[in-house]
């Protein structure tokens, strides 16, 4: 028998696979989901309360010979039988069936017997049942694929939920004994199979090969033409009290089908004892008293590309977003688009509370039994797969898109699971890379699944954070702007260059040129810091009241672009020379330091046009030609342009040789035209993983009769519905650590700033991938 053969191996696994009561109750109902069961009936009979039970099993185990009836164990026998008696709850269904078999036992080990048999849990359907012979060939076997022939034979309105055949392990974790009955509606008989697990310890010296498994017929069935499964599991491995039994429902049952389908959910009827459990539902105040909520779909379209478009909602305000393939496999850090596309369609909904604001209720309770009721529901996103749930996502332990985290770590407006009662939808034949695990623990960790979760992760924290931070008006408080948050950013990038420098001059000998740069580097630092310092005074003078907001932001992200610079190109020294043997060190030095080199002449470019954001210029108006300020910052880039494969292109019109001269804060136009070029450099990395055909390009186009400067690059571009959005504070696409969502906001600021209109324009393929700035009315 295949059962027998897998015994030797997989002794105990039900036990030890399947890790809870609740998941090995999810496998036997999904089980009769399979079987076509219009319902299933759980049931705890509970005839002889557990304290009882042990304390019996224990005396019996410590007896020397209990199969014999000896005086002295008769006398045992009869006490120990009395006690259990005496004990029974008469309101357990099979009350009457222990107490009979109490009655007829002639030894200690037929008590034991009767005993550990007293307390069962039964699940039945009327599904289609199993013949004697697909008990033989398939229940008997672990880890049978009948169901995945099933599933992929196709002809079925509803999915297979099963598919590894592991269902019937989850008896092994339950109990020690199974008792199963069951038929087709062709059988004239039921089919009875026994199991006792304990058979199988490996302290017993009887050979696993000769202890039967056999099914066997049982009684003719009535009526006729009756079908489905009933699963008995005895000698239970925990108390099975009612109040266990509650918890179950409240917190396990509940949530077995997906609270946000219309359609009804798979039936269950849980009973302890004679008492029928209520098993609840969503209550309709949970949807029509959520403070804000969002609706998601990921789509692969007719062209095999992937999208994600949705809605949210806070109040009385809506809005709808739309990430393209680019942008989504910004998000998920996936390694290749093919990831990101062989995800699967899924869809994803949630609601956000303030539990800040949460009232009483009429018909649901005060403040606090509000809370307590909706906290049954919340904990994040669950996931379901076809309607039925995949543990253990957005249960009470689980933070599986790391939402409280990040929350903690971020001051200011914050978003955690306590706030989100929301799933993600999957399905079987959609998501064919989401597979279960083994041990219904989750899903198999595979880069689709971790792309799945860093897609999800982005819509909550950044979507959906900014759109409800954007709709509380709440930017000039929120965190990024704070001073110590800046200090704090700074002052890592700081630390992480200092560390770099001193690893650099540890692992290279200060022989030939080397002591040069390694001066230029300790110089570029220095003015770094230089700059680091006005920014922190600026700050002071800020959360005094003194300065100005854009002054501060527009330092402080410039510095971290130049900090970061430089840390990214000591970066790339390091992996250089560590990446080669000590034989091959001189020639790898050489290399690395000569493009070290070559990169920081271009970052002293940068820092040299940075003086005008310094504090002593920071609000210092002067005559500038806007076309020699956008030649400087495009020359100063032209060496990252060169590395990454950017082609930059200046054009000046009516003639090369034009000038554009306004008043202007110097250093805030440069802060314009610095953003603007790090946003389109991020987002054509992004393309290139994604169709490396591009050649990438940026191009800034100047009209000096018109005083308008546009920005262009061929990137993905901007969505319709987001042209307005961009601008908004804290509104960001790409994944947390890579962007603020302060660029655009800031952009705009300045050029209100001097009178000035900075917009969005849409090129001939309907996509806005152009900013336009205005300078019309400045002088």
């Amino acid at each position: 028998m295949g059962f027998k053969i897998a015994a030797r191996t997989l002794l105990h696994l039900g036990s030890e696979l399947i890790s809870s009561d609740g998941i090995a109750l999810y496998e036997l109902i999904k089980n009769s989901y399979d079987a076509g069961s219009p319902m299933v009936r759980v049931t705890v009979m509970a005839a002889l309360p557990r304290s009882v039970q042990r304390n019996v099993l224990d005396t019996i185990a410590a007896k020397p010979d209990p199969g014999r009836p000896t005086p002295p164990n008769t006398a045992v026998l009869r006490r120990l039988r009395d006690t259990c008696t005496e004990a029974l709850v008469a309101a357990a269904p099979n009350v009457g069936e222990v107490r009979d078999a109490l009655g007829k036992c002639r030894t200690l080990s037929d008590l034991a017997a009767a005993v550990r048999d007293a307390n069962r849990l039964v699940v039945a359907d009327d599904g289609k049942g199993m013949s004697m012979r697909d008990l033989d060939s398939a229940f008997l076997t672990i880890g049978t694929r009948s169901k995945l022939v099933e599933k992929a034979g196709g002809g079925r309105a509803q999915p297979i939920l099963g598919e590894k055949g592991i269902g019937r392990l989850s008896a092994m974790r339950l109990g020690e004994r199974l008792r199963l009955r069951s038929a087709t509606r062709r059988d004239s008989r039921w089919a009875t199979l026994d199991v006792d697990w304990s058979l199988f310890d490996h302290d017993n010296d009887q050979d696993l090969s000769s202890i039967p498994v056999t099914p066997a017929e049982g009684d003719r069935k009535l009526p006729a033409d009756a079908s489905g499964t009933t699963i008995t599991i005895s000698a239970l491995r925990r108390e099975w009290g009612k109040s266990y039994l509650q918890e179950l429902a409240l917190h396990e049952f509940a949530r077995l089908n997906d609270p946000f389908r219309e359609a009804a959910r798979f039936p269950i009827v849980l009973k302890h004892n004679a008492d029928l459990l209520p098993i609840p539902r969503v209550d309709k105040w949970i949807f029509d008293h959520a403070h804000a909520r969002c609706h998601a779909s990921f789509e692969i379209g007719d062209d095999g590309t992937a999208r994600m478009s949705g809605t949210m909602s806070y109040g009385r305000v809506e809005d709808s977003f739309l990430n393209n393939e680019v942008e989504l496999l910004s998000s998920s850090e996936a390694p290749s688009v093919d990831i990101v596309r062989s995800i699967g369609p899924f869809e994803v909904e949630f609601l956000w509370y303030n539990r800040r604001i949460l009232r009483e209720m009429e018909g649901v309770g005060n403040m606090q039994e509000v809370r307590d009721k909706l906290a049954i529901w919340t904990g994040g996103l669950m996931m379901y797969r076809d309607g039925f749930r995949v543990l253990p996502y957005g249960g009470s332990n689980d933070d599986w898109l790391d939402l409280d985290r990040r929350a903690l770590a971020r001051s200011g407006f914050k978003l955690n699971r306590a706030q989100i009662v929301g799933r993600v939808a999957i399905t079987q034949r959609g998501n064919p890379h989401l597979r279960d695990q083994a041990n219904r623990e989750g899903l198999v960790d595979t880069e689709e699944k971790r792309a799945l979760e860093e897609i999800l992760s982005h819509l909550v924290q950044q979507t959906f954070w900014s759109f409800l931070v954007r709709v509380e008006k709440a930017t000039a408080a929120a965190e990024p702007l704070s001073g110590s948050v800046v200090e704090r950013r700074l002052g890592a990038e700081e630390e992480k260059l200092t560390r770099n420098l001193a690893l650099l001059a540890k692992r290279v000998p200060a022989v030939r040129g080397e002591v040069e740069v390694f001066a230029g580097l300790e110089r570029g630092l220095a003015e770094v810091r230089e700059v680091m310092g006005g920014v922190r005074r600026l700050t002071q003078d800020y959360e005094e009241g003194r300065r100005q907001l854009l002054a501060l932001a527009g330092v402080g992200l410039t510095v971290e672009i130049l900090a970061h610079e430089l840390n990214r190109a000591t970066d790339t020294a390091l992996i250089t020379l560590n990446a080669v043997p000590k034989s091959g060190l001189p020639q790898a030095t050489d290399r690395s330091l000569a493009n070290l080199a070559a990169q920081l002449k271009a970052l002293q470019k940068r820092l040299s046009i940075l003086d005008p954001l310094s504090v002593s210029g920071r609000n210092r108006k002067e005559k500038v030609d806007v076309v020699a300020l956008a030649r400087d910052v495009l020359e100063a880039h032209a060496d990252q342009f060169l590395r990454e494969g950017v082609e930059g292109v200046l054009s000046v019109s009516p003639t090369p040789s034009s000038r554009l001269v306004v008043t202007v804060v110097k250093g805030m136009v440069l802060q314009v035209i610095e953003n603007l070029v790090a946003n389109s450099l991020y987002w054509l990395r992004q393309q290139r993983r994604v169709r490396p055909e591009i050649a990438s390009r940026i191009s800034i186009d100047i009209d000096v009769s018109a005083k308008t400067l546009r920005f262009t690059d061929n990137g993905p571009g901007i969505a319709d519905a987001e042209r307005d959005a961009v601008f908004d504070a804290f509104y960001t696409k790409k994944p947390s650590g890579e962007g603020k969502g302060l660029g655009l906001f800031i952009c705009r600021e300045i050029a209100k700033h001097h009178g000035a209109v900075l917009t969005l324009e849409r090129g001939p393929d309907g996509v806005f991938r152009t900013f336009a700035l205005d300078l019309g009315e400045v002088k």
